[in-house]
């Protein structure tokens, strides 16, 4: 590369170090490489992480997964024919609905897809670009003039233009750096299971999704196209951390074993299970997602939960509006942060609200809340109730548009 001036003298590419090989991580790092910069991205897993549970890919993701080339690469999973199913207390399945469209207000321009097709999509695009180090993670960070040094846990001390934390919910960046996860950490006091199915669920038939929605704790299987369904465990917890060190089989039969139904295979299908997700439900709340030369990004700054719906769209949106606005600002990468955390921070504040609204569709908190929750759904699922509701809920012609013209901003 040479210089500006035309002297021919060598320019040095900015460095960047990205910790976490997650989606937000990856697609950061495929935007700064697109961009001219050099991205090093460090996993603290030796291998790439498989599995995981579903997700709905929302609109927010669509632009900039095109302009990272991995859009045609992601499937929408959701079976067309599939039936939505809840099952009462007394084993009977009965007509449900879809809870995305009781959740998120942008549910119908979305992808039902596994978070693993995601981050290979991802990971298929930036491998022979960027160089991966798996096993590798920050020990220390010490911020210079203009810079980072980082020493990571493979020996090697390197300098950095930029460091991005992206490591998730438990980030090793944002302790280091902005101080103990406790400062930052808001628990919902629930804890989420999640793992594939290696058979067909008894007493469904292909592509059923089931719903079992009991006072402070519940179950979903989602079915896919072409693939196994996942099943997800949610219940609540007075110590959520603390559960969440358990082994998920012992936990989950702790919680789990009074349910009938198929409730008992999907608890069997946990122990058989290569990976099952196991942790707490948790947002992170910081007045600042930068200091110096050091960025949060994805779960590590905002953690939206599984219940906004935007976590996997918002990660890429936010990696690709960040190269945009490095572009933009060329050498001020203050400026470049600043603006950035303006642009967004509105958005994920949104989405963090919503999701204290959808924690009470999954895990009502009362009985009276559970029975209140029943009747919306049986009202719902019927053709003339489900207008009503959807005329009511957070989904409002009005609101949707409203967020797609936010989207629109990002992108």
């Amino acid at each position: 590369m040479t210089a500006p001036n035309g002297t021919g003298a060598p320019v040095r590419p900015k460095r960047a170090l990205v910790v976490g090989a997650g989606i937000s991580g990856m697609a950061t790092a495929l935007r700064l490489w697109q961009i001219g910069w050099e991205p090093l991205v460090v996993e603290r897993s030796p291998t790439r992480r498989t599995g995981g549970y579903f997700t709905v890919f929302m609109a927010d993701g669509f632009e900039p997964a095109k302009r990272l080339g991995i859009f045609d690469d992601i499937r929408d999973r959701a079976d067309p024919n599939g039936r939505f199913l809840e099952m009462d207390r007394r084993g009977r399945l009965v007509p449900g609905m879809n809870p995305a469209a009781m959740m998120m207000p942008m549910a119908a321009s979305s992808y039902t897809v596994l978070r693993g097709d995601v981050e290979n999509a991802l990971y298929e695009a930036l491998h022979d670009k960027v160089e991966i180090r798996f096993g590798a993670g920050p020990s220390a960070v010490r911020q210079g003039r203009g810079h980072a040094e980082v020493d990571l846990s493979d020996g090697t001390t390197e300098r950095f233009d930029l460091v991005i934390g992206a490591d998730g919910l438990h980030s090793a960046v944002r302790e280091q750096v902005f101080g103990p996860e406790d400062l930052y950490r808001r628990d919902f006091n629930h804890v989420i299971a999640a793992c594939l199915l290696d058979r067909p669920v008894k007493g469904l038939r292909e592509g059923d999704n089931l719903l079992v929605v009991d006072t402070r704790r519940s179950v979903a299987v989602q079915a896919f196209h072409d693939h196994d369904p996942v099943a997800m465990f949610m219940y609540c917890h007075p110590w959520p951390a603390a559960e969440a060190r358990k082994r998920p089989s012992v936990a989950l039969r702790e919680v789990y074993s009074d349910f009938g139904g198929p409730v008992p295979d999907l608890l069997d299908a946990v122990d058989r299970a290569e990976h099952t997700l196991f942790d707490q439900i948790s947002q992170i709340h910081l007045s600042s997602w930068s200091r110096g030369r050091v960025v949060l990004l994805g779960d590590s700054a905002w953690s939206l939960t599984l219940y906004s719906g935007f976590g996997s769209s918002l990660g890429i949106a936010g990696g690709d509006l960040l190269g945009t606005l490095l572009v933009e600002h060329g050498d001020n990468i203050a400026a470049a942060l600043g603006t950035w955390e303006h642009r967004l921070r509105p958005l994920v504040t949104k989405h963090q609200k919503s999701a204290h609204f959808a924690k009470h569709f999954l895990l009502p908190a009362t009985n009276s809340a559970r029975l209140i929750r029943r009747a919306v759904v049986r009202t719902a699922a019927s053709r003339t109730g489900g207008r009503i509701v959807q005329a009511l809920l957070p989904a409002s012609r009005a609101t949707r548009a409203a967020g797609e013209n936010q989207i629109e901003g990002l992108t």
